[in-house]
């Protein structure tokens, strides 16, 4: 009888061996399609997934590009429901800093193969309402308990996301606490913003940008009499250490309403791959991606920013293939 046991565990201990085996081995075969996720349709991320598809269908392997939403596309990526997608980098980590609302986030497999081009977190304010009210910063801002006509985008989207991090963590107050000040806080798309702002029913309002090209209507920067807010450097390092977020500089030569540097929050958009993809098939990729840069930033302008220097971010899983091929680019210099 206890040989019989014996037997029928040692025939178990195979067979689970040999299916971790297999899984191993998955791994490391090359795949034979990429599954592409990306944004709305008809938005930037969309318009470029799509041009990333036909470059690496003809150049690596055949690919599709489908529509997606950033958190939900790093969830999918983890879950082997998509192989690549675009993404933010604060949402990776938000993933990965040990906050509990932010747990939903499954990262576990997923590898950034470039962050490919820097956002801003805009943050503007009549200049009357500014001088008046002696607010010269983000934290100022925060400060006044008077009835400020404040606005973002809606829930759900990169720029309210950036904008809930950076209050709780970096202020310690959130739109709800605002309201309680006296704030009169609402959630609109930017083409609702820009004209409640044109036409003054708008006293500041923030939110994310891709740059350098194209924050902001030209309607709006050439009538609007505004400021653009700074954040307070110390919240600036400790939303870096916290969640991988960068500071970015708005100059002047952008904008005229800028006349000294403003430094703000800074995120990158990302494209994000299967951290158990194959290291040579990765390098492919992120090759023929750079070697048609050109190509893709065609079509979506801020792709022309895609740099060595930047590619690699800080603080976040950089995919072995993606950082052997951006590490080669420094050496040929």
């Amino acid at each position: 009888m206890i040989q019989k046991l014996w037997t029928a565990a040692f025939a178990a201990l195979l067979l689970l061996t040999a299916a971790t085996t297999c899984e191993a081995a998955d791994h490391t075969v090359k795949p034979q399609f990429l599954r592409i996720i990306t944004g709305p349709k008809g938005g930037q991320w969309h318009k470029m997934g799509e041009v990333m598809a036909k470059v690496l269908t003809e150049d690596v392997l055949a690919a599709t590009s489908r529509v997606g939403g950033g958190v939900t596309n790093i969830n999918a990526v983890n879950n082997k429901q998509a192989d690549m997608a675009l993404t933010l980098a604060s949402f990776l980590g938000a993933a990965r800093s040990g906050e509990a609302e932010y747990q939903t986030i499954q990262a576990q497999n997923v590898a950034v193969l470039a962050n490919l081009f820097p956002q801003a977190l805009y943050i503007l304010i009549r200049r009357n309402v500014a001088e008046a009210n002696g607010i010269t910063s983000l934290g100022t801002l925060l400060r006044q308990k008077i009835p400020l006509r404040f606005a973002s985008l809606k829930p759900g989207t990169a720029s309210e996301f950036v904008l809930y991090l950076l209050l709780k963590y970096g202020y310690d107050t959130d739109f709800i606490k605002l309201r309680d000040q006296g704030w009169d806080v609402s959630f609109h798309n930017l083409t609702q913003i820009v004209e409640n702002f044109m036409t003054e029913k708008l006293d500041c309002f923030a939110y994310v940008a891709a740059g350098p090209y194209g924050a902001l209507s030209p309607i709006m920067e050439k009538h609007a009499n505004m400021l653009a807010l700074p954040v307070e450097q110390s919240v600036l390092d400790l939303m870096e250490q916290k969640f991988g977020t960068t500071t970015h500089v708005i100059t002047p030569a952008r904008y005229a309403f800028v006349s000294a540097p403003v430094r703000t929050l800074g995120d990158y958009t990302s494209l994000i791959v299967s951290a158990d993809f194959p290291e040579d098939t990765v390098y492919s990729i992120t090759k023929t991606l750079w070697s048609n840069k050109d190509k893709i930033a065609s079509t979506v302008k801020d792709f022309g920013t895609l740099s060595p220097k930047t590619a690699s971010p800080k603080g976040l899983p950089v995919h072995p293939g993606a950082l052997k091929f951006w590490q080669s680019l420094a050496d040929e210099k």
